[in-house]
Parts: structure tokens; sequence; C-alpha cells
């Protein structure tokens, strides 16, 4: 509870305002009673004294007023009780005394200030009550009649009694009030944590009643949706209320979304909220389980088959070193020597999978990324005639890892080239086409002018081991996909007129 009467009076500046203003009605009523029927009703005994006494209560109580709303004012605001209840008391004498009913306004008084400012003050208003009736009714007059002192004693006993009950109240209005402060704060602090941490979650969320009317969303489900509060949910998502628990994927402004819903039966009959998931992050968290536990086993696969392959590859080099082998036998050893190489280049593949990281995400300036490429790609290749094209806008950004985008860029590029190069020797050509596609998706496009890929050979192009060549080890388009899945983003084939054209969706926006 406060313990100056600063605090108390600050606390109290509703309470302070609203009593300034019956002050002022009450003296501006006693003012107009004034002038009926020449005083008969107020100040009878002493017209001229209640008449000065009136016009002071008019101007202080006018001046409480303007005190009052301009904001609390200490030694004002506590001084005026103790000329109101002056004042008061005078116009009591002036108008017949205990009998009157301004005993009962002067009470409402004491318990004002003491609601205002207990403590000592509140008493001390009492006191100066007391002490007031006792001049006005007693000394000033020189009434000392026996009945009339103890009405006044039993007066100030009152005023006293009122102050004490005043103050016990206002303590106990006080610690509910404190209560009720402190819980109102910590109420808005879990409100704006709960409020924050839904707010940035991956995942969305909306609330709704039992009409279907949206009560609350946080932002990811503002940015798939672009919905606002108080209208009906999107069409789409009604079709998941019939079967609560169970998730729904949806397609919505080209995000693959899993929808589910849960009703809340501690709040409104009929409320329910949705949850609404990204699938592609799903599968990149599930993709980045798979590929450890790949990268695990296929690392010490790798190793095992690594040492017994370099003995194999030494010998057969020594093999073919000796000088009485015949031209068969020759031949022999150099198969053996080609497919331990082969076999080696599978190994390092493998190895590369599992040791792939997981990914840093930054958001990249697609144009200037993909000239530096093109610098890298043109001088790894300079000995092969061959053009790369970009199509870019200069403010175009995704969201990726850039060392996975390069290791995804230059798989596509080599194998793009090396059919490009069979198909045109002298015109080999390759683009890379950017659009934008949705709000937070962009396509890059890797383009060829080669033989492109068979119709019954599309569907099995991401598999591990798959391979058109006779070299190949049918692992790189699948370590592509494997990259991308981590990203947030896909890879697929799309036939083109002259050539192949695999496209990447990426993400414009971190989400991880």
């Amino acid at each position: 509870m406060p313990s100056n009467v600063s605090d108390l009076v600050v606390n109290g500046k509703r309470l302070l305002q609203i009593y300034s203003y019956y002050s002022l009605l009450l003296a501006l009523l006693i003012m107009a009673a004034h002038t009926v029927d020449d005083a008969t009703l107020i100040g009878h005994d002493a017209p001229y004294i209640s008449l000065v006494a009136t016009v002071l209560y008019v101007v202080i109580a006018a001046s409480f007023v303007a005190i009052a709303s301009l904001g609390p004012h200490v030694q004002l605001a506590t001084s005026y009780f103790f000329l109101e209840t002056a004042l008061l008391s005078i116009l009591m004498f002036a108008s017949g005394g205990l009998d009157t009913g301004f005993s009962s306004l002067i009470l409402l008084c004491v318990v004002i200030a003491n609601l205002l400012a207990p403590g000592v003050l509140g008493f001390a208003v009492a006191a100066w009550t007391t002490l007031a009736i006792m001049v006005i009714q007693h000394f000033w007059p020189e009434r000392y009649q026996t009945g009339e002192l103890v009405n006044s004693g039993i007066y100030g006993f009152l005023c006293f009694l009122l102050a004490a009950l005043t103050q016990a109240l206002s303590r106990r209005l006080n610690s509910a009030l404190e209560l009720a402060s402190d819980q109102s704060v910590r109420l808005r602090r879990l409100q704006n944590i709960s409020w924050q941490a839904l707010a940035d979650l991956p995942n969305g969320i909306i609330a709704c009643d039992r009409d279907n009317q949206i009560l609350f969303f946080n932002q990811q489900a503002q940015r798939w949706l672009n919905i606002s509060d108080d209208e009906e949910l999107p069409a789409p998502l009604l079709t998941v209320l019939d079967d609560p628990g169970r998730k729904h994927a949806l397609t919505l402004r080209g995000e693959s979304l899993q929808v589910s819903k849960m009703l809340l039966p501690d709040s409104l009959p009929g409320d329910y909220l949705l949850f609404i998931e990204d699938q592609s992050r799903i599968a990149a968290t599930a993709q980045q389980l798979k590929l450890a536990s790949l990268g695990r086993l296929t690392a010490s696969i790798a190793h095992e088959i690594r040492n017994p392959l370099s003995a194999l590859r030494q010998a057969s080099q020594l093999l073919a070193e000796t000088p009485y082998l015949k031209e068969e036998e020759l031949y022999l050893s150099q198969v053996i020597e080609q497919h331990c190489m082969r076999i080696n280049r599978t190994v390092e593949d493998i190895l590369q999978l599992s040791r792939k990281r997981q990914p840093s995400i930054e958001v990249l300036r697609l144009k200037p990324w993909l000239e530096h490429f093109r610098e890298q790609f043109i001088g790894m290749h300079r000995e092969q005639p061959f053009q790369l094209f970009i199509h870019c806008h200069d403010q175009q950004q995704i969201a990726f890892d850039p060392d996975h985008l390069q290791q995804i860029l230059h798989n596509l590029c080599a194998n793009g080239l090396r059919y490009a190069l069979k198909q045109q020797p002298n015109d080999a050509r390759l683009m890379l086409s950017a659009k934008p596609q949705s709000h937070n998706r962009m396509s890059l496009d890797v383009m060829d002018n080669g033989t492109g890929i068979a119709d019954d050979k599309i569907e099995q192009l991401f598999e591990p081991f798959f391979t058109t060549e006779h070299n190949g080890t049918g692992l790189g388009l699948y370590l592509c996909r494997e990259l991308c899945e981590a990203n947030q983003a896909n890879i697929q084939y799309h036939r083109i007129r002259a050539g192949s054209c695999f496209r990447l969706t990426l993400r414009t926006d971190l989400t991880l």
C-alpha cells in the first residue's frame, strides 16, 4: 500500500476529480438555496456569515476543480479538505447546528479524505473536523449546554470512527487493487510472450469460432493465406473441419501445405485451432534425418570397399608391367584397371553424399552469384567450346546454401555440357534462366541444347545408380535432389523442344 500522501493522491486521481465536481455542484446548490424565500432554508441564524461562507465555498470549489483537472497537487488537494470542513461547519452553525443536513455533508468529506489520504493525514482531517465543530458550536457562541456538548462529542467520535473504518476499507481496497494490478501485468506479460511465440512459429496457426470466423492468426498463416481478423475461413480450409485430428494435404498459392484441426474444449463451444505446416519443410527435416543415417552407412561401406579396391588396382598396374604378358592378357589387365577406376568414382560420389553437411541457408542475390559461377565453370572447361547464358533479374534473391547450390549447378551444367557437345560439337550452349513464381518461390532453369532424355527414362532420372552413360555412376542427379530437399527446394525435369531442362524451385525467404 502507498505510504505517502503523494502516492495516495496520484492513485486516487479519478476519485479526486469526481469529488471536485461534486463539491462545486454542492456549493452552487447552496448558493442557489440562498436566493429562495429570503434565506429561510440556509443561514437563517446568521445570514451574512452564511452568504460569505457560501461565496468562499464556490470560489474554493471551482479552484479545486481546476487543480484536480490539471493533475493532482498534493498540498492544495489535502488543504482543500481542511477548508471544506471548516466552511461546511460555518454553514452548519449559521443554519441551526448539528440537526441540519450539513453534519452529514461534513461526514462525507471526512470519508473521502480518508479514502484519498489514509494514515495520519486522514485522522488529522477527522480531528480538525471535531475541533471545528467544537469551536463553531460552543466556543464561538459560548454555548456549553450538557446535551449539546454530548452531541458534539458523539459527532467527533463518529468522525474518528468513520476515519478508522474508511482507512481499513481503503487498505483492503488498495491490497486488492495491487493484487489485481500485479495479476494484470503478469497476464499481459504472458500474453505478449505467448503472442510472440505464436507469431514467430514456422507453422501457421488460425483460431476460429463455431461459425468459422477467424479470431486469431499468426504471421506465417497470414503470409500463406492473406487473411484478416473477423473474416470467414478461406474455402479450401473448410474441407478439413469435418475430420479433426487428421492431416490434410492442400496446395494454396503454390504452397504444398498440411492442415489439421484441433478442438478447444476449455474455450467457448465450437472454438477450434487449425495447424498449417509446410510440407517442404517437413520433407527437408525428414531428408536431413535420412541423410544422416545414410551417410553413416555409406561411409562405412565405402571405406571397406576403398582399401581392397586400391590394392586390386595396384596389383593390376604391376601385372601390366610384367614383360612376358601376351596382348590378350595385357588387355584384361587394362579392363581390370578401368573398372577399378569406375568403382572408385562411385565410391567418391558415395563419400561425397555421406559427407554432406547440414545446410547453412543464406539470402543470395542470384544474378551476381550466377555470374561468378559462370566464370568458374568456364575456367574449368576452357578446352571445350561452349557458351553459358544467364537470364535473371538484377534484384532477384533466393534462400539457399551457396555451397550446395554450387554443387548442384556444377553437376547439372557438366551433364548438360556433355550432352550438348555430343549433339552440337561446334555450338554447345547452356542457359541459366530465373523467373519468379509465387510470393516466396522462384524457378531456376538449367537448359542445354543436347539430345534430351528419352520419355521412358525420365521417371528414373533421380534414382540412385541410374545412369544413361556407360562410365557414369548414377549418383549425380540423386545427390542434386537430396541437396535441394535439404534446402526446402525441389528439382524436376522438363522436356523442351531441343535439349533438356532441369528446373529448380527455390525459396526466396528464410524459413529454417
